[in-house]
């Protein structure tokens, strides 16, 4: 499971982890750290990024100086 640390805490698995760190740690040992307060699950990755649109111009509405 993936947690966000919110306060400085330490397992045997991982060692020191500090507030604001995510780890991917067991999920038993997650559920206890939950429970206690030390952290919280982490949130999903936000909105998906937007996908750039093609950009292209064709050749004829480019204007060049020889076109003048």
């Amino acid at each position: 499971m993936k947690i966000k640390i919110l306060e400085k805490c330490y397992t045997g698995t991982v060692g020191n982890m500090y507030a604001g760190d995510e780890h991917d740690i067991d999920d038993r040992i997650a559920e206890k750290l939950i429970a206690r307060g030390y952290a919280e699950p982490a949130k999903k990755a936000g909105r998906p990024k937007k996908k750039l649109f093609d950009r292209a111009a064709d050749a004829g509405e480019i204007e060049t100086p020889e076109d003048v």
